[in-house]
């Protein structure tokens, strides 16, 4: 038997604060539970919710986009019960992402193929409507801590392997390697992110602004934009670790997501990583695809942060996984 869960993540050990969100979702509020935020604003805090947001019950962990600052992977980060920290992304930890995403079987299996939609809650394919959500995939299982990224975020000594700017927002051209600007996945799925440059369109739903869904283009949704998430992590991402049968080059450690898309002569300059690969994804790509190994769980972090659009609860906005396991 298979299964997905949604967990609030915080425990170092990567084990979930809370197994299942039970039927309820998360609520994205102002400074505190209940309150709303201000129309073009992302949240302040996240909390355990029911649909309208009028009842809310366990904290999670919140991480805010933090519009025009460069590059666009930049973030503020305040875990349940701490601190807050302005970062980037790739120097945050997986057990301070906003959910966990479990799935599970009663035999060991391998996964791929994994995809994370933002959608109405009625179509998988449908963006939500007058809400946009940016959305990135954290790996950090190294431990590093917050303040290793830097104020700034164009440098850092926190590695990070997950995503290095965020999905729905446009990504800094200075920084991409041509036309690179997508996520090959292991099947040769490509997921492509627009760009800043010119009228370059980062969600290209036809349905956003055309009468259908209230919403300018850049948000995760629909089929415009679709979040890839790696292969296998394994339970807590410790199958990350292990990455042998689908590696061109020696066993080892994965090599980052984001190396696939972020220009490798930027690697070092701003992850604080050696080129892991040279610009034309070359044999090594196959060690940005995840995990390799068979495990009866397996666990994904992620990063969420919404802005509203237009006054009142956004109801009709739900968070869609699907995977492939054999």
């Amino acid at each position: 038997m298979a299964i997905i869960d949604f967990q609030l993540l915080g425990n170092s050990d990567a084990d979930p604060t809370l197994e299942t969100l039970s039927g309820s979702g998360l609520g994205f509020f102002g400074l505190s539970a209940g309150s709303s935020v201000q129309i073009g604003s992302h949240q302040d805090t996240t909390f355990v919710s029911n649909g309208d947001g009028s009842e809310t019950t366990a904290r999670a962990n919140n991480i805010k986009f933090v519009a025009d600052t460069y590059p666009s992977g930049q973030c503020s980060v305040g875990a349940a019960g701490g601190g807050d920290y302005s970062v980037g992304l790739s120097g945050v930890k997986s057990n301070a992402a906003t959910l966990g995403i479990r799935f599970g079987h009663d035999t060991a299996v391998k996964t791929q193929n994994c995809q994370l939609r933002i959608y109405d809650r009625s179509n998988i394919n449908a963006p939500a409507s007058g809400v946009n959500t940016k959305v990135a995939e954290v790996v950090n299982f190294n431990g590093s801590i917050f303040s290793d990224q830097g104020l700034s975020g164009t440098s850092s000594s926190a590695v990070g392997s997950g995503d290095a700017f965020w999905w729905g927002e446009p990504w800094p051209s200075e920084l991409i390697n041509g036309a690179n600007n997508y996520y090959q996945n292991s099947l040769g799925t490509k997921f492509y992110n627009g760009l800043d440059t010119g009228d370059a369109i980062v969600n290209g739903d036809t349905r956003l602004n055309n009468g259908v869904a209230t919403g300018d283009h850049e948000t995760v949704g629909g089929t415009g934009v679709i979040v890839p998430l790696l292969d296998s992590p394994g339970s807590g991402q410790r199958g990350l670790n292990e990455i042998t049968d689908n590696a061109a080059s020696s066993p080892g450690l994965m090599y980052p997501k984001w190396a696939q898309y972020v220009d490798s002569s930027d690697h070092s300059a701003l992850f604080g990583a050696s080129n892991v690969f040279s610009n034309g994804r070359t044999t090594n790509i196959a060690r940005t695809y995840g995990g390799t190994g068979y495990h009866t769980h397996h666990t994904w972090a992620v990063a969420l942060s919404a802005s509203p659009l237009n006054i009142g609860s956004k109801e009709q906005y739900g968070l869609y996984v699907s995977l492939e396991y054999l």
